[in-house]
C-alpha cells in the first residue's frame, strides 16, 4: 500500500539577455492539475519584472495555463512556480482484464463521448508522426487478445531496456524516428517514441509533463535545485480512463510522479514558451526542487 505524499515543488526559471529586451509574450504550463489522485493545496507563480498583462485560463486539454506579457525594457526575467501537492496512487487492479483489441475497436467505432475525446490522441501531432517502423517495434509486445495493461507494460520495459538515457544527447526538435535509430535520448524522447508506437497500432496515447521525486545515491545528500521536469505517457483504457506509464523508469507511476499538464506532445505542454523582441543572445537557467513535506 502506497500512502499519499505531500510535496512542495519549486520550479525556478531565469532568462538573462545580452541586450535589453523590449517586449515578450509568454504562455506557461507550471501549475499542477487537480486529479482524483492528486490534490493541489497551493500553486503560486511569481514573475519579475511584473507583467503588464496576466491572463490565467484552461487550455483545450483542461490544463491550467497562463499568458503573460512584459511590455517594459528588461535584461532579465525570473519566473518562480511554488506549489504544494498531495499525490496518492490510483487503483488499476481491474485494468488487466481490458484487452488491446477491445480498446482499439472502440476507438475506431466510438461507444461513448470519452471514446470520441480520446480519438484526438490517435492522430499525428507536431512532434509525432505514425510510421510502419513504430508499428513494427510495437507489435512485438501486442497480440489481438492480449491484456492491454500487460502489453503496454512490456513495451515500456523494452524501451527502458533497449534505449540509453543520455543527458543533452537530443534537442526539443529530435524526432521519434531519430530516437528509434540512435537508441538513446532523454525522458521527452522516450515518451514521444512510445506514443508514436502506440498511435501507429491504433491506440490513443498522450504526453504527460510534470515532476518526479528523485532519490540521491546512498550516502549522498539531495542537492538543492538538482531535480528536473519529467515526461511520461498516458494510454486510454475505455471505462477505466487513462493509465500512466513511464518508459524512462520502467514504471506505472504511483505516488512519486506529480502531473502538471498533458497534450498530444511536448508542444502542447512546454513549461514556458513565447515571443521575444530584442534581447540578443539568451542565457537560460532552470532549477527544480521536489521535496516531501509533513502533512
Amino acid at each position: 500500500m502506497f500512502e499519499p505524499i505531500r510535496y512542495r515543488i519549486l520550479h525556478r526559471t531565469r532568462y538573462e539577455y545580452s541586450s535589453p529586451a523590449l517586449l515578450c509574450h509568454n504562455t506557461m504550463h507550471l501549475s499542477p492539475r487537480e486529479l482524483p489522485y492528486q490534490k493541489v493545496d497551493r500553486s503560486h507563480i511569481q514573475i519579475t519584472p511584473t507583467p503588464s498583462i496576466r491572463r490565467p485560463r484552461l487550455d483545450p486539454h483542461g490544463n491550467r495555463t497562463e499568458f503573460f506579457s512584459i511590455e517594459s525594457q528588461h535584461q532579465t526575467m525570473f519566473v518562480e512556480a511554488d506549489s504544494i501537492v498531495i499525490r496518492s496512487t490510483p487503483d488499476w487492479s481491474h485494468a488487466k482484464d481490458t484487452t488491446f483489441l477491445s480498446i482499439r475497436d472502440r476507438l475506431h467505432s466510438p461507444l461513448t463521448s470519452d471514446d470520441r475525446s480520446a480519438q484526438e490522441f490517435c492522430f499525428d501531432s507536431t512532434y509525432i508522426q505514425s510510421e510502419s517502423a513504430f508499428a513494427e517495434y510495437a507489435w512485438k509486445s501486442f497480440q489481438s487478445d492480449s491484456s492491454l495493461l500487460e502489453s503496454v507494460t512490456d513495451l515500456t520495459r523494452r524501451i527502458f531496456k533497449e534505449f540509453r538515457y543520455v543527458p543533452n544527447s537530443t534537442l526539443v526538435s529530435t524526432t521519434p524516428r531519430e530516437v528509434l535509430r540512435s537508441k538513446q535520448g532523454v525522458c521527452q524522447d522516450f515518451a514521444h517514441l512510445q506514443i508514436a508506437c502506440l498511435r501507429s497500432i491504433g491506440l490513443a496515447a498522450r504526453y504527460v509533463s510534470g515532476y518526479l521525486l528523485t532519490h540521491p545515491a546512498p550516502g549522498q545528500p539531495k542537492l538543492v535545485g538538482a531535480d528536473a521536469s519529467h515526461a511520461w505517457i498516458s494510454v486510454y483504457f475505455g471505462e477505466l480512463g487513462w493509465i500512466d506509464f513511464d518508459p524512462t523508469n520502467n514504471a506505472i507511476p504511483k505516488n512519486e510522479h506529480i502531473t502538471v499538464a498533458w497534450g498530444a506532445d511536448y508542444a502542447d505542454v512546454a513549461p514556458i514558451v513565447g515571443l521575444l523582441i530584442g534581447g540578443g543572445l539568451t542565457r537560460l537557467e532552470v532549477s527544480v526542487d521536489v521535496a516531501p513535506i509533513e502533512s
